[in-house]
């Protein structure tokens, strides 16, 4: 009996953090800030607390250090596949972090998303085509955006202003994240890495049995 308890409140974990309710906030009023909340918690992500934040050498020293790491990957990476090899591993990584983006983005739900967006240049004429190129820019980004991503509600506010000569945006999305989702986004790759693993190592024994 003890071990059936034990397995009922495992399950009744799993089942908790599968579903715990997870709340996002993405504002924008000239200054970012994102947050979550988590069973009513919340979690400010940005801004970010002065202790947490590094100077600006620190993190180019940081991104200096990594890009150094990753060109020593890639060239083991070629030392040892080749090029042609590299290129097609490149390709299938690709696509896989098409696909796995694409199951991520509909983990999200976005309950309300407010754009308003006054669009002003030095000029009338200026302002008239920085209008024109936003427009271009954002209402096929919103249109991708909302193919995978559910969007209940919206509100879209983008004018040309020619009264004044600097543009002014506020953005306010709330969002609710469906953990499961991820959960079965994080197996679903791991088993795709998985067979891509097992079919290059197939591939490596077949050309050194030749």
């Amino acid at each position: 009996m003890p071990v059936v308890f034990v397995l009922l409140g495992l399950i009744a974990v799993m089942v908790l953090v599968l579903f715990v309710p997870v709340y996002g906030r993405i504002r924008y009023d000239g200054e970012w800030r994102v947050s979550l909340r988590v069973w009513g918690i919340p979690i400010p992500l940005l801004p970010a607390a002065e202790e947490e934040r590094e100077t600006p050498a620190a993190v180019k020293k940081k991104q200096k250090k990594k890009s150094s790491s990753k060109k020593e990957e890639l060239k083991q990476l070629f030392r040892e596949d080749g090029l042609e090899g590299t290129l097609r591993l490149f390709g299938r990584l690709a696509v896989l972090a098409g696909k796995t983006a694409g199951r991520l983005l509909r983990a999200v739900t976005v309950d309300k998303l407010e754009l308003e967006l006054l669009v002003a240049a030095e000029d009338a004429a200026d302002t008239a085509v920085r209008y024109g190129q936003v427009c271009g820019v954002l209402y096929p980004a919103l249109a991708a955006i909302s193919g995978p991503v559910r969007v209940k509600k919206q509100h879209l506010r983008v004018e040309p202003n020619f009264l004044v000569e600097k543009s002014d945006a506020r953005l306010d999305v709330r969002l609710h994240i469906a953990v499961y989702r991820l959960v079965i986004t994080a197996v679903w790759l791991l088993w795709q890495l998985l067979i891509l693993k097992v079919s290059d190592d197939n591939k490596e024994v077949t050309h050194h049995g030749k």
